[in-house]
């Protein structure tokens, strides 16, 4: 009878602590739990996110000299331009290099969002549609708009109107597709991924106008025989502006620093003088690579 007694004492005792370890186990992957519930909940910096990588990744669309475009450097084919300038320079400041990413001007904000770049510039315009999808920098430069024309058709186009009569020709995704599309209503124009391809287009009779930024006007006209800049001022109401686009911050993303750092570079640019200079350069490179 003891025995029993003392049997079952022992196997209460055992049954006790056997339910505070549980209970103790419990409390711990709860608490551990807890915390990395917190830490997943913890934004990333993206500005040391890219200083620990090292490198500050830009998307573009090198085929709108002088802003961007190829060329060859020692044998190796280069992407240069305006911007390509400026984003050298935001990289410096953060102490990272660049690594650079071409491809179509309308897929840049896509590969922006799907984390494939840290930033896009590609002389693009911050307007109230974009910003829905992504934050931008301050603006660092300012274009006005023209009309590029077949010789001898110097004054065919004397007013917006004009262009509604017209065969229009934009870069797809551009704020000159946006004017000429949605504001002129001029749906049918003719859009294409590559400013070269309207060029020849324009050559070849098939559309009558294309609607551009002056700086890229001036630089292909020059490599396309028989075309010229309008003497218009239509499209000049939308000016053709430039910022850096960054991914939208989020739940998981904190970008405040990352575009910080931008904008500080920006206007260590636009006090020294330095934005003009490098448009001027820009220019000399791409005339250069014309006469070549």
């Amino acid at each position: 009878m003891k025995l029993k007694k003392l049997l079952a004492t022992g196997l209460a005792a055992v049954m006790v602590m056997g339910l505070v370890g549980c209970s103790s186990s419990s409390k711990s992957s709860s608490a551990s739990a807890s915390s990395a519930a917190s830490s997943s909940t913890e934004k990333v910096d993206k500005l040391e996110e890219v200083k620990e990588a090292g490198v500050l990744r830009m998307g573009t669309s090198a085929d709108y000299a002088p802003y961007e475009f190829h060329t060859v450097i020692d044998g190796k084919d280069t992407i240069v331009g305006f911007d390509t300038t400026i984003v050298e320079e935001v990289a410096k400041d953060m102490g990272v290099k660049v690594e650079y990413t071409d491809m179509d001007f309308d897929g840049l904000l896509g590969a922006l969002n799907a984390d494939k770049v840290d930033v896009v510039l590609a002389c693009m315009t911050p307007d109230e549609t974009r910003k829905k999808s992504v934050d931008f920098s301050e603006l660092y430069y300012e274009d006005s708009n023209v009309c590029i024309v077949r010789k001898g058709d110097e004054d065919i186009v004397k007013s917006a109107d004009d262009l509604k009569d017209l065969k229009v020709g934009v870069q797809s995704g551009t704020t000159q597709a946006g004017y000429v599309t949605e504001d002129l209503g001029i749906t049918e124009a003719k859009q294409l991924k590559r400013v070269p391809d309207l060029m020849l287009e324009l050559q070849n009779k098939n559309i009558d106008v294309i609607v551009t930024g002056r700086n890229v006007a001036q630089i292909n006209i020059g490599q396309y025989d028989g075309l010229v800049i309008g003497n218009t001022e239509v499209g000049q109401e939308v000016a053709e502006t430039s910022a850096v686009a960054v991914k939208k911050a989020d739940d998981k993303v904190d970008n405040t620093a990352f575009i910080e750092s931008i904008n500080k570079t920006i206007k260590r640019l636009q006090d020294e003088g330095k934005i003009d200079e490098y448009m001027q350069d820009a220019l000399k490179l791409a005339d250069k690579q014309e006469e070549e």
